[in-house]
Order: C-alpha cells, then sequence, then structure tokens
C-alpha cells in the first residue's frame, strides 16, 4: 500500500495531532509499541510499513517545502502589490524556414508544383482549376493525365464537355440522362478497381447545377474513403444561375475556392506579354474577350496561345499558410517523355519542363516587348492612316516658311517672308490704312 497526499485514509487527518505524535509516529517505526495506545484511532489501523511510508511521506513533503524556499523570490512585488514579472523571451508568433538564395526559392516552387502535376499523395486533395474562353484548361488537364498515366494512376474524367480520351482512361459520360446517384455509383465502381486515382470533372457548374451532385459528398467519396486526388475545373465566363430559393446560399465559385486545397488561374501567354507591356509603360492593363465590352467579341484573336500555358497557382497548407506563384506550362512534346514500359500505358517525364514564369526567357526578351508594344502604339481604325515610303519623302522635302527666316543674319526682327501669288489681290492705299 502506498501513500500519497490525496490517499483517502488522509481525508480527515488531524494535522495537528499528527505533529504531536511524531515523536510517537518514530518510535513506533523503531520497534517501540508501548505507546501505540496514545495515537489516533486512524494510526492504530495502520501496519508498520504503512506507519513508515506515511512518516517518509511527511518528511519529503516538509524537505519540499525547504527546498521551494530557495527559488521563491521575496519581495518580488511592485509598489501597487503587482508582482514583477520577467521578460517572455518565447515567440508567439510561429516562423517557418524561408529560402535563403534565389536558386533555393526556384527549386522549393517548382517542387510544389511538380508534386501537383505529377499527382502524389496528399499533395492537394481537392485542386481548383480556372479557366475561360482566353484560356481554356485542356492543356493543365492533359498533363495531368500523361503524368498520372505514367505512374500506373486510375485515371476517371466525369465528363460533361470532353469527348476524346486515352484509352487507358475511364470517362463517364455525364451529359447524357444519366442521375447524379448513377455517376457516383459508377465512380465508386471504377474507383475500387485501383489502389490510387485520380477523378477530373470538366465542368463543376454542370456538376453542380445540372446534376445536383453535394460537393461534400463527392469529397468524402474521393479523398477520404479512396484516398485519391480530386481536380475539378470551373468555367469563369459561366453566369450563375438565380434561384429565388437559394437567394442567400453560397455562390458556387466561393463554394469551390473554400473546398480547395490548391487553385491554378489559367492566362493566356500572349495576354500575359501585353499585359507585362503595359505595366512597364505605366498603362491599364488590356482586357480580352468578354472584359471589352465589345459587342459580338467573346474571344481574342490571341487567346488560347499554342506556346504554352500559365497559371496562377495557390497552394493552401493545413495550417492556414498559402504559397503563391505563376508558372508557365510550354506545350509537351513526344520527346519529353520515355518510352512506355510493360504495362505501364504511357511514358515516364526524362525531365521537368514546367517553370516559373519569371524564368522564360520570351517573357524577358526585350525585343519580343518591343513587338508588343508597337502593335499596342497602332491606332485602331477602319481605314490606312499609315504613310507609304514615298510619301514620306514627299513630306521631308517641303520647306517650312519659318526656315527661310532662320537664314537671315538676324537683326530684322519678327518680319514675316511671304510672297504674293496670283490670287492675291493687293491694293497700296488699302494697305497704307
Amino acid at each position: 500500500m502506498r501513500f500519497s497526499s490525496t490517499h483517502p485514509a488522509l481525508a480527515n487527518i488531524d494535522w495537528d495531532q499528527v505533529h504531536q505524535a511524531q515523536a510517537w509516529l518514530s518510535r513506533i517505526i523503531c520497534g517501540d509499541t508501548t505507546h501505540r495506545d496514545e495515537l489516533p484511532s486512524y494510526f492504530r489501523k495502520l501496519s508498520l510499513d504503512e506507519v513508515s511510508q506515511f512518516v517518509e511521506l511527511k518528511r519529503l513533503q516538509e524537505l519540499g517545502a525547504i527546498n521551494r524556499g530557495r527559488w521563491i523570490k521575496k519581495q518580488n512585488l511592485l509598489p501597487g502589490g503587482i508582482r514583477k514579472r520577467g521578460p517572455d523571451s518565447r515567440s508567439h508568433s510561429k516562423t517557418y524556414n524561408q529560402p535563403l538564395t534565389m536558386d533555393q526559392y526556384q527549386r522549393h516552387s517548382i517542387h510544389l508544383i511538380s508534386r501537383l502535376l505529377n499527382a502524389r499523395t496528399n499533395a492537394s486533395p481537392f485542386t481548383l482549376v480556372l479557366d475561360d474562353l482566353n484560356q481554356r484548361a485542356m492543356p493543365l488537364t492533359g498533363e495531368l493525365v500523361r503524368r498520372a498515366l505514367s505512374r500506373n494512376v486510375n485515371v476517371v474524367v466525369i465528363a460533361f464537355e470532353s469527348s476524346r480520351f486515352h484509352p487507358a482512361v475511364h470517362h463517364i459520360s455525364a451529359h447524357t440522362n444519366i442521375s447524379g446517384d448513377e455517376i457516383l455509383k459508377e465512380l465508386k465502381h471504377i474507383m475500387g478497381k485501383g489502389r490510387e486515382s485520380l477523378v477530373i470533372i470538366d465542368s463543376l457548374y454542370d456538376l453542380l447545377n445540372n446534376k445536383g451532385i453535394d460537393m461534400g459528398e463527392l469529397f468524402n467519396l474521393v479523398v477520404h474513403k479512396f484516398a485519391s486526388n480530386l481536380v475539378g475545373i470551373y468555367h469563369q465566363d459561366m453566369i450563375a444561375s438565380q434561384d429565388a430559393n437559394t437567394a442567400y446560399a453560397a455562390q458556387p465559385l466561393k463554394l469551390f475556392e473554400y473546398m480547395a486545397t490548391a487553385i491554378l488561374t489559367c492566362k493566356s501567354f500572349a495576354h500575359v506579354l501585353a499585359a507585362k507591356a503595359a505595366r512597364e509603360r505605366s498603362l491599364a492593363e488590356p482586357t480580352h474577350g468578354l472584359l471589352q465590352g465589345a459587342e459580338g467579341v467573346v474571344e481574342s484573336l490571341d487567346a488560347n496561345d499554342v506556346r504554352g500555358i500559365v497559371f496562377e497557382a495557390e497552394f493552401r497548407r493545413p495550417s492556414g499558410r498559402t504559397e503563391s506563384e505563376t508558372y508557365f506550362l510550354r506545350t509537351a512534346r513526344i520527346s519529353d517523355y520515355n518510352n512506355p514500359t510493360y504495362a505501364l500505358p504511357h511514358g515516364i517525364i526524362k525531365q521537368e519542363f514546367v517553370t516559373l514564369l519569371d524564368m522564360v526567357p520570351t517573357y524577358n526578351n526585350q525585343n519580343i516587348l518591343g513587338k508588343v508594344r508597337a502593335a499596342a502604339d497602332e491606332i485602331e481604325s477602319t481605314f490606312n492612316l499609315a504613310l507609304t515610303e514615298k510619301q514620306k519623302q514627299a513630306r521631308e522635302g517641303v520647306v517650312l516658311p519659318y526656315f527661310d527666316a532662320q537664314k537671315g543674319e538676324g537683326g530684322e526682327g519678327g518680319r514675316i517672308l511671304y510672297d504674293m501669288g496670283e490670287e492675291d489681290d493687293f491694293d497700296e492705299e488699302e494697305d497704307e490704312i
């Protein structure tokens, strides 16, 4: 039996009597039981070992009180009776390791997007891709599919708009009369065939409005139950439906942005170059497509640049911290991948070719930016205002009147040099007046 300060047997002890009987307790421990009857009743029931443990407990408590007096500060009060407190050396702000050099920062940023594009586990459970008519997300999703197939990942596409797929890609034709429950049932069946899956939805707007699928239910199925990655595409030029019953509900785009662990916003490379040229001249950035406000214009001529796609990425950590960067993904080539090995539908990538936008030579080439500025300076008109070479030479050959005045030696003041012609009616009498 071991005693502690909270033992039930010590709850009703009169500690004044204990201090008075402390000498008797010591004698009992040494074997002298002549004064045992004089002890309180709660001590008579204890054996010698239990009494010994109790005395040792009291000794340690008294020793602790003595030792505590060594580190308790005396006279540690301010004049107002407030206890003094030393400065807190701990920092309450949580700091993170930041890259020390530009090379480390570039490697860190490329590593983040590489894990997402390669569909690594827990890289981004739900990736939201925002696109429009000026830059569609097809180049980005195509790269996701190729890299997932190279890792033998089970790729499933819920297709509302797409019609052509790789033979190894499982697709669900959601543009038919299939219901939302049937889509989830078929998706569950297909995902059960593979260990790891990548689910791509080419139109989140249609999934939510036309099929009525609950986004939380879909997220739990893909991310929680099968531990897979979900990628959804939302077209920013789609107008949200107006319903009186859901007037106070959150807009679909806000809901997707709240749930997403990574947000990728697609932009045309040509539009990004034009915006940079305008910023360097301290001008307003040009608008494209529907934002131009021109009647009948829904897509710009330089939309969906074939050189590659620019996308702004926002990564969200479980701690709430976000990291943002702008990347450039050029058009993939056959030479970027190895030949597919046995049982793999696609070859493995040789070297990462996604890069930061600031590292793209074209983005920092002054000659190309100069051409962009020249194209922006041209006056938009229905007729040609430019001059031919012959017209430019004729304009340069015209002698203006002030040239003759500059040939004089001076002293003539502001005399006007004018040669009268036949059509001039000169009268000396009127001139004198």
